[in-house]
């Protein structure tokens, strides 16, 4: 049997801290705890995976509930169109490929890991970040069957957005798909992402837009969704722009998806059943009719590319000064 030590990979211990006051953490049995004397905290690993939680709120306990059911139903690992596409939009924003080997953060990585296998097959080095232990639990077995030996590269962990439990500057790449609606620190949650990522690292978001951009037709739909899910707002790119800007991140692209004709496409994934499959053809052209379309601003989903400057650059001192400008 894998001990508990031997399941978690030297290098991503050394990347995990305490999510409550940033310190170290040290490793004893199946138990992390705090370094800091006055914090003292301790996490449990289950199954070789750090369950690095602080005090949850009511939210927080319904978005864990609600995603360990929907993530226990993952039974096998699969790439549908619609991961694939996500998979491109992803690593092409963060210039995530096999040439160039990074470390890369997925916060809210879901059941599938996706996002963190593909990025290993790529041999970077990737960690994941869920709510859900079930859905971590998932994750990593996906990841270890896909990649075998390859999900040493791997890593994962339980947690929140707004407390990671990693240490300063130590991701070079992160996305955040749908999440930051869920939270309800946000804005810790921004400060958060700043934190981990190195000066000159990249980071991939993806938010749903604000109701006042999105085509009137979706918003009753995505009222019910909303509320279904556990979304507590909608951003305007402006804002949340703003608000990276002041921890030192500057937006290099804007973009939004999910317009008009991907109505089209959903209304024929549910009336054909595995339209996906069955005409992959029309699929990916309606996925490429909606990328094309990425500038304008009605879109369901917005996604920003973003860059986190250099203290010592003044260059890009200067750009977070123009860019608060704008915004």
């Amino acid at each position: 049997m894998t001990s508990t030590k031997e399941a978690i990979a030297p290098w991503f211990k050394e990347v995990l801290a305490c999510p409550i006051c940033k310190s170290d953490v040290e490793l004893s049995g199946n138990v992390l705890t705090c370094v800091n004397g006055d914090c003292r905290s301790q996490f449990p690993i289950v199954d070789g995976i750090p369950v690095m939680l602080p005090q949850l709120n009511r939210h927080h306990e319904y978005e864990k509930q609600y995603f360990d059911q929907e993530f226990m139903r993952y039974e096998k690992y699969a790439l549908e169109n619609w991961r694939i596409s996500y998979i491109k939009r992803i690593f092409g924003s963060l210039s995530i490929s096999s040439s160039v080997t990074d470390s890369y953060l997925d916060i809210g990585v879901g059941g599938s890991g996706y996002t963190v296998i593909e990025a290993v097959r790529r041999g970077n080095k990737s960690v994941g970040l869920d709510v859900s232990i079930e859905g971590v639990k998932k994750a990593q077995y996906f990841a270890r069957s896909e990649l075998g030996e390859k999900s040493n590269l791997c890593g994962f962990a339980v947690g929140l957005a707004e407390n990671l439990p990693f240490k300063n500057e130590c991701f070079s790449k992160l996305s955040s798909i749908a999440v930051l609606e869920h939270v309800p620190n946000d804005k810790q949650a921004m400060a958060e992402i700043a934190r981990v990522v190195k000066p000159g690292g990249e980071v991939f978001l993806t938010v749903p837009n604000t109701y006042q951009r999105i085509v009137p037709i979706f918003w009753l739909p995505y009222y019910f969704w909303d509320k279904k899910i556990g979304h507590l707002r909608h951003y305007k790119a402006e804002h949340l722009i703003a608000e990276f800007v002041s921890h030192g991140i500057i937006t290099e692209e804007i973009a939004y998806s999910g317009h008009m004709i991907k109505l089209f496409q959903t209304l024929l994934s549910r009336l054909s059943g595995n339209f996906e499959k069955n005409a992959a053809k029309m699929w990916w052209q309606i996925e490429s009719m909606d990328s094309k379309m990425s500038k304008l601003a009605y879109g369901l989903q917005l996604h920003l590319t973003m860059k986190k400057c250099w203290a010592n650059h003044p260059e890009q001192s200067e750009s977070v000064i123009n860019q608060k400008l704008r915004v």
